[in-house]
């Protein structure tokens, strides 16, 4: 990719922002309430503990590699057998996320506002769009963030202020009546989703300014807030009982919106949040899944992702109830992507501190 094509770090981070934040609002956020009830918002708030320090490490994999392409470092340096199974790892989390945000983003648009509408319609409408975007790449995708985003965080703090009205903060207190399990759980559900950060290593060659570690710490800090701000909002509205049993905690606080007598309703604002937000992030996972590939011809690259945006409609087509699919991101989804970002990392870690092999030097 030439240096015109690149993006810069801020952009790559307007990325992750809205990728990570989308779900951290409609699945998380869900998921620590069942579990957590009243103790969710202390324990994700602990998460930003352990993630910071992640993100530590992180940060030294990305300078250790010197932001290059890191299948062609690891490549260079342990050969085909290593980098094949990286790949398989990486693309394999890629399509699971992506799976589950198409999937989930079908099932809430199908029961929020087009409940007469076809699945296959809605995912089939929204996968041509999210093609087409990442066919044109990462910059298409970064670009279209820093339109985005701006708008989604308005319209975030907007619903958040005009629903102080509702709000007592009572309710987050008193902590762990049931314990510290409820609060030890939400952390390490919170720290599942943050560890996700782990895909800015895939993404960094396609950065041309540097990948500082206080960015990445301010950025981890910022994915925390923005799940433990509309959590305890969801507690302090509803009850953390009540809040518990919504499907989408985060959606009912913009049912609650009014503006003086006479205007409500304007939770169709949210559509705009959750649209964004779910586009960015499949387009961002389909394309890093062709991107760690290796793979330059465009025409290649095309049907390849056309190939994904069909294993993905037939995702939506497969016959799997909402309360299965919610027991799946309870028990296994999240679990899993914990194990995978401190697994994933911890491999890359070791990959980069190891010396080189002599023979390798004298090769480059």
């Amino acid at each position: 990719m030439s240096g015109t094509r690149k993006i810069t770090a801020l952009q790559l981070y307007f990325v992750l922002i809205l990728s990570i934040s989308i779900t951290n609002h409609v699945l998380l956020i869900p998921i620590l309430l069942h579990y957590g009830k009243r103790d969710s918002w202390f324990g994700a708030s602990m998460a930003m503990i352990p993630t910071l320090i992640w993100i530590c490490l992180l940060y030294v994999v990305i300078k250790r590699s010197k932001q290059q392409n890191m299948m062609e470092w690891v490549k260079q340096r342990y050969g085909k057998v290593i980098v094949f199974l990286l790949k398989f790892i990486v693309i394999l989390i890629a399509v699971a996320h992506a799976s589950i945000t198409l999937r989930d983003m079908v099932t809430w648009t199908n029961i929020s506002y087009l409940p007469r509408t076809p699945p296959i319609m809605i995912s089939l409408a929204f996968m041509i769009f999210c093609f087409f975007a990442a066919r044109e790449g990462m910059r298409a995708v970064a670009i279209t963030s820093g339109i985005l985003l701006p708008g989604v965080m308005l319209l975030g703090f907007f619903v958040m202020g005009a629903n102080f009205q509702y709000k007592d903060y009572s309710l987050i207190t008193p902590l762990f009546t049931h314990g510290y399990e409820p609060a030890i759980k939400s952390l390490l559900l919170t720290c599942g989703s943050s560890f996700e950060l782990i895909s800015i290593v895939f993404l960094q060659h396609h950065a041309k300014t540097r990948i500082r570690l206080r960015s990445l710490l301010i950025l981890g800090a910022i994915i925390i807030g923005l799940t433990v701000g509309p959590l305890m909002g969801a507690i302090a509205i509803f009850g953390p009982f009540e809040a518990a049993d919504l499907r989408y905690p985060a959606f009912e606080q913009w049912r609650m919106v009014t503006l003086g007598k006479y205007i409500s309703h304007l939770d169709f604002l949210s559509i705009f949040q959750w649209i964004s937000g779910a586009c960015i992030r499949m387009c961002m996972l389909m394309f890093l899944s062709v991107d760690v590939m290796g793979i330059q011809k465009k025409r290649t690259r095309t049907w390849i992702l056309i190939g994904l945006s069909l294993f993905f409609l037939a995702v939506c087509l497969f016959p799997f109830t909402d309360d299965e699919m919610v027991r799946f991101i309870q028990n296994w989804y999240y679990p899993m992507m914990l194990v995978f970002g401190i697994g994933l990392l911890l491999i890359l870690f070791v990959l980069t501190i190891l010396p080189v092999r002599p023979k390798e030097k004298v090769t480059k």
